[in-house]
């Protein structure tokens, strides 16, 4: 059984069990039944594309219903992570410097403790070891950067940001009302882009953009999150990230997260 030892501990990453060659990573493997389960479920991530859209369909007019979305989007919209009090989140993180051919992928599940605080507890990680280090690593150092910062100061609300409607768009069965936001102030972690907020809960399905001045960062980022809702709530999300890595050129990161509830994994015997 190989180590347990931590990885990237400057960016607060639980720990993996693996070992590193110089040209690459050598994935381990665990074949115990609990692990088994999770595999099973991250099947489910794999799962998991863009909805179905329309084409763009613009009505900039006054709309009570639209008014109310947006009502219910800013006196919601108080947490940072929508998953924050849901039970453990499969992550599935497949990160790739397309013009080298090289990718490599993580498994994890992140836990959320009475704190507040999260976890990510890795499961695997597989594939070519400079991606691992230059993409991977550099994708955790964005996130703990933008996760420092104080919530009331990037938060997606009008406080912080101007919105303009920009029109309707079909999303596969629903409807979601896209926005342009431009930030008020000049500071980090802040977004210039667009957002879809559902059209009947308010709630985000559609971020994109890029992110202004994370120094972790030593460029442009730029960001598309799409949620998922199921009654209501937040159920699995996809994120596209892509930056430039110095000397490695455009690099490129897709988060997919799921809600792992108890009827997705069975119970070990």
């Amino acid at each position: 059984m190989p180590k347990i030892r931590p990885i990237w501990p400057d960016t607060g990453i639980a720990f993996w069990p693996q070992t590193c060659a110089v040209t690459g990573m050598q994935p381990s493997i665990d074949s115990s039944q609990p692990r088994r389960h999770v595999w099973t479920v991250f099947l489910l991530i794999l799962s998991i594309g863009p909805s179905a859209r329309a084409a763009d369909v613009f009505v900039p007019v006054n709309d009570p219903s639209r008014e109310l979305a947006f009502a219910r989007y800013a006196t919601s919209h108080v947490e940072r992570d929508p998953f924050k009090q849901s039970a453990p989140v499969g992550v599935l993180i497949e990160a790739s410097l397309p013009e080298l051919y090289k990718s490599a992928a993580l498994l994890a599940v992140r836990n959320h403790g009475e704190d507040k605080g999260s976890e990510l507890h890795v499961l695997q990680i597989a594939g070519d070891g400079t991606v691992a280090d230059e993409v991977i690593k550099r994708y955790f150092a964005l996130r703990l950067e933008a996760d420092m910062l104080p919530l009331s100061s990037v938060a997606i609300t009008p406080s912080n940001y101007k919105f303009h409607y920009a029109g309707e768009v079909k999303t596969g069965g629903a409807a979601a009302y896209v926005y342009d936001i431009t930030p008020k102030k000049n500071r980090p972690g802040l977004l210039l882009g667009k957002i879809w907020m559902d059209a009947e809960t308010g709630d985000e399905v559609m971020l994109s953009g890029h992110l202004m001045d994370l120094p972790a960062s030593g460029g442009r980022v730029d960001v598309v999150r799409d949620t998922k809702l199921m009654n209501g709530s937040a159920f699995a999300r996809v994120t596209h990230v892509g930056f430039t890595v110095p000397l490695l050129g455009r690099a490129e990161v897709v988060i997919k997260e799921i809600v792992l509830t108890s009827e997705m994994i069975p119970q070990a015997q």
